[in-house]
């Protein structure tokens, strides 16, 4: 696949629509790409995969003050539409649109202005419910998700993830499409659903592309599925989801996350999964079919949203069963500490939450013995995105931004090489904590912004830790908008970044938490665990740490980050009848903390 050479291409734009039998609609969508604002030359190539509703002799019937090339196919897919389209295309930019996506008209001038001013390799927009989609439960939270879509990723400076790139409006450098390979064409082969955006727009993150946000650039979905289909290419995407997690190692715990962002309602839904699948087909119709007509009816209440939001998951999950399951990598996990005051203390309120700096070098000299490495906060970010990780990983964290951190912890930690993020009550920032002035805590000085710009010149990740050190999940709607947006605005004009993360005080985070925090922009958030449970990894708005304490010796954290047996492996050894052998992993050939082999 051979891209147009950008210097001499023909065109600025070309905008490829593949489309199946959906006549009247890809008829709306072309003459919408027809009153665009082009002040370079543009053309639209659009491939009919296959369709037998006379869609190829509509479109070329249409009177278009647009060059526009109609390609028929036998039906093969939308990726394989989509690569046909890319193929034929002499554009530098190819702007994919679906074909029920109704543009605004100055799409293409936005679309290229992000591409200029944020020197983009990929750029996607806002993506609206239009106004004529019939209202039903299906649009009402499709309109919901693109609202909060667009509002988030503004807070967030348009930083994407992959659940943000979205074919329905993608666009693309050819030059860098070609470099990709173009779209894998097995994922929909045979006309299935899923899983094909997702592969390319992995890999185009994965490879260092430049993919950015732009808000004004809209497009408006007719979204028109009823809820069978809609139900169909849910079982579809799980299926999809397990192929990808097999061809991408680390896109199976990402996946997951993204169903996961009700911890009891996964775990109910995936055991309904497996129920359902020894469930002869009649009796699950019989079943799903007043749900299904209530919904085709028009019901909205909760209840039925409820039900039917149970019955898409179940979907999802009896799909990625039939797949061979989601491949995770939680062994692979990074853990995470979490640190507060680096001083010696005795305060019998805080002092367990003040590691005095020998017994942090100490600790940490113990994980680093172990074969642990740390990693900061580009690579956290890029390991919860699906990338992979060197070997056994440590993230380090300093919660409140004590003033002790950048005396004792910072030139530890710079000698030793380790990165480290602390995370700020902006409201107190210089002040002191008084969080625990009510339960008559010694008084502790806190960084002002001078010494958390310090501390990020060397290198530090600086998070926030909300305004005031609330409770969060006691908090009214403003109250927690407060505390998780101000902060953002409030570290940027201390004259530091806008801040990626968040860690939550106490904690305390419930639903409405995590939703905030990802709806403010943050990439990711954190809470706590006990110092002697092994942390599970849950999604990126809830991520367990070990909280470290000053009555934790180097040998308590090494078994609170690997857990009571690894901690000890002569233990293992004994249980699994293996003998120690050194610190190499067979299964992965990479460092690991403990390695074993068959004992003789």
């Amino acid at each position: 696949m051979k891209p147009p050479d950008a210097a001499t291409a023909p065109f600025r734009f070309s905008v490829v629509v593949p489309t199946y039998n959906r006549r009247d609609l890809v008829v709306r969508t072309v003459l919408a790409l027809g009153e665009t604002a082009r002040p370079w030359p543009c053309e639209l190539v659009v491939v009919v995969d296959g369709s037998t509703d006379g869609t190829a002799e509509a479109l070329r019937a249409l009177p278009l003050d647009l060059p526009i090339r109609v390609i028929e196919q036998e039906n093969r897919g939308a990726a394989s539409a989509r690569n046909r389209g890319a193929a034929e295309a002499r554009g530098e930019i190819l702007l994919f649109l679906d074909d029920d996506m109704i543009v605004e008209p100055d799409i293409l001038v936005e679309q290229a202005r992000v591409f200029e001013s944020e020197t983009a390799d990929a750029v996607v927009g806002h993506i609206p419910a239009h106004p004529e989609t019939p209202v039903n439960l299906l649009t009402t939270g499709l309109r919901r998700w693109a609202e909060d879509r667009r509002d988030r990723l503004v807070r967030s400076g348009g930083r994407l993830t992959l659940g943000d790139l979205l074919t329905g409006q993608l666009a693309v450098r050819a030059e860098v499409f070609a470099a990709l390979g173009g779209f894998d064409e097995n994922f929909t082969d045979g006309g299935t659903f899923g899983g094909e955006d997702t592969d390319f727009l992995y890999r185009l993150l994965l490879s260092g592309a430049r993919a950015q946000f732009a808000p004004d650039a809209v497009s408006y979905q007719m979204y028109r599925v009823t809820p069978r289909s809609y139900l169909r290419q849910w079982r579809q995407a799980g299926h999809a989801d397990a192929r990808l997690s097999r061809k991408h190692v680390g896109l199976g715990d990402l996946l997951a996350a993204e169903h996961a962002v009700d911890a009891l309602r996964g775990r109910v839904t995936r055991a309904l999964a497996s129920v359902a699948d020894l469930v002869p087909e009649p009796v699950k119709e019989a079943i799903r079919r007043p749900l299904v007509e209530r919904v085709e009816a028009g019901h909205t209440d909760r209840q039925t949203a409820a039900a039917f939001t149970y019955l898409r998951d179940t979907c999802y999950w009896s799909g990625a069963r039939a797949g061979g399951g989601l491949v995770r990598r939680l062994a692979e996990a990074p853990r995470i500490l979490a640190y507060h005051a680096v001083e010696d203390v005795a305060d019998p309120r805080i002092g367990d939450y003040c590691v005095p700096p020998a017994q942090l070098e100490a600790q940490l000299g113990a994980l680093l013995d172990r074969g642990f490495s740390f990693i900061g906060a580009d690579e956290l970010l890029d390991y919860l995105d699906g990338g992979p990780l060197k070997g056994p990983s440590l993230v380090l964290t300093f919660d409140d931004a004590y003033r002790s951190v950048l005396e004792h912890a910072a030139p530890l930690l710079r000698r030793l090489g380790i990165p480290a993020t602390i995370f700020a009550v902006t409201a107190e920032i210089g002040g002191t904590n008084s969080w625990d002035a009510g339960d008559g805590a010694v008084s502790l000085p806190l960084l002002d912004a001078e010494g958390l710009r310090a501390l990020h010149a060397d290198g530090w990740e600086v998070g926030a830790h909300s305004r005031r050190h609330a409770h969060l999940p006691q908090l009214d709607a403003a109250g927690l908008r407060d505390e998780l947006v101000t902060p953002r605005a409030e570290l940027a004009a201390a004259g530091l970044p806008s801040p990626r993360l968040f860690a939550y005080p106490y904690g305390e985070h419930d639903w409405r938490v995590r939703a905030e925090a990802r709806a403010a922009g943050y990439a990711a958030a954190f809470g706590l665990r006990e110092p002697r449970r092994l942390p599970r990894p849950g999604s990126r708005y809830a991520l367990p740490r070990v909280e470290v304490l000053r009555r934790h010796s180097p040998d308590d954290l090494v078994e609170a980050v690997l857990g009571p047996a690894l901690a000890d492996p002569r233990s293992v050894a004994r249980r699994e009848g293996l003998a120690l052998a050194g610190t190499v992993s067979r299964a992965t050939g990479r460092p690991a903390a403990v390695g074993f082999r068959a004992a003789p």
